[in-house]
Formats: C-alpha cells, sequence, structure tokens
C-alpha cells in the first residue's frame, strides 16, 4: 500500500496572463479528483506556491507534470512530508489568488511577510507553518497534521531537475 505524503513546491510563472490562473485550477479540480488528490494553490501573478497531497506515485506523476510545464520555471521542492492525514480533504485544489501580487488579505503567520510574497526564500519550517495554517482556517480544525521527516530535506539549494529532488525524498521512505 502506498503511503500518503504531502509536498510543497514553489515556481516563478513564465509570463501568461492572470486570466489563465482560472484554466489551470479547472484542470487541477478535474484531474486531482480523478487521481485521488488534495491541496492549496497560492499564486501571485508572478510566483506560485502549491501544496499537494495524496498517494505517493500519484503526487510523483502529477510533479512531473509540472516540473515539465513550460510556464513554470525554478521550480524548487521545499518539503516532503508523510502524513497521518489530510491537510485539505475537501479541496481537489483551494487556492488564494490576488492580481495585485501582494497577499496581504491572508494573514495566516505574522512572522512572514505577505506583502513581498517570496516562498522561494522561505525555509521548510514557514512552508509547513505556512499550509498549516492555512488548512486550519480553511477548515477550522487544528490538529496535528503531519510527522516530520527523519532525513534533513534541504530544499535551499537550487536544483537542476525538481524531479530529482521528489525521488531522492521518496527513496528516504517518506
Amino acid at each position: 500500500m502506498s503511503k500518503l505524503v504531502g509536498i510543497a513546491y514553489c515556481s516563478s510563472s513564465t509570463g501568461f496572463s492572470f486570466d489563465e490562473i482560472d484554466g489551470i485550477l479547472q484542470v487541477s479540480h478535474r484531474n486531482n479528483a480523478r487521481d485521488g488528490l488534495t491541496g492549496a494553490l497560492v499564486y501571485d501573478n508572478k510566483t506560485f506556491l502549491q501544496w499537494l497531497e495524496g498517494d505517493e506515485v500519484a503526487i510523483r506523476d502529477v510533479f512531473e507534470r509540472i516540473s515539465g510545464d513550460s510556464r513554470h520555471t525554478d521550480i524548487k521542492l521545499l518539503t516532503v512530508r508523510r502524513l497521518e492525514d489530510r491537510w485539505f480533504p475537501d479541496w481537489s485544489m483551494t487556492a488564494a489568488v490576488t492580481e495585485s501580487q501582494t497577499l496581504r488579505g491572508l494573514k495566516l503567520m505574522p512572522h512572514i511577510s505577505l506583502s513581498g510574497f517570496a516562498p522561494h526564500a522561505w525555509s521548510e519550517s514557514d512552508v509547513t507553518t505556512f499550509m498549516t495554517s492555512l488548512s486550519d482556517y480553511l477548515t477550522r480544525r487544528p490538529a496535528a497534521k503531519s510527522e516530520r521527516l527523519h532525513a534533513k530535506v534541504e530544499p535551499r539549494k537550487p536544483a537542476a531537475d525538481p524531479m530529482a529532488s521528489l525521488d531522492r525524498c521518496l527513496r528516504r521512505d517518506v
């Protein structure tokens, strides 16, 4: 039986229009429902931060598609975690998007300034805290949501191949 895992990655947009995000979300809803994935997408018209959760095989497949998508550049795998339960169980893909390039309305964590949304510089702890706070906000169910990996994930080193980073983490028995 495959394990339930969650990953967070960020990337930069390659300049598609803000209006295209609706199309991305529609496709994500359909594909994620089919593949048993749930998650959240935060986008500020230049940077994506996405949390995906599900079966590790499905996670690997969708991350491979994302890594090959020409609408993304600077893809950085931020964390891979084993999950006891889903953080976004009711969301095939929920989204927080803003055309003004700021996320000031999403005040989930006082120590991270969302007015200068820059998840490429966030630590693994920042990403985890942000996503669990978003989950708690959306589901109103504060609870412990994951088990920290025993092997350290090193998300701050730029990887030429984001799929290789995911495969390394999954081989560590996430």
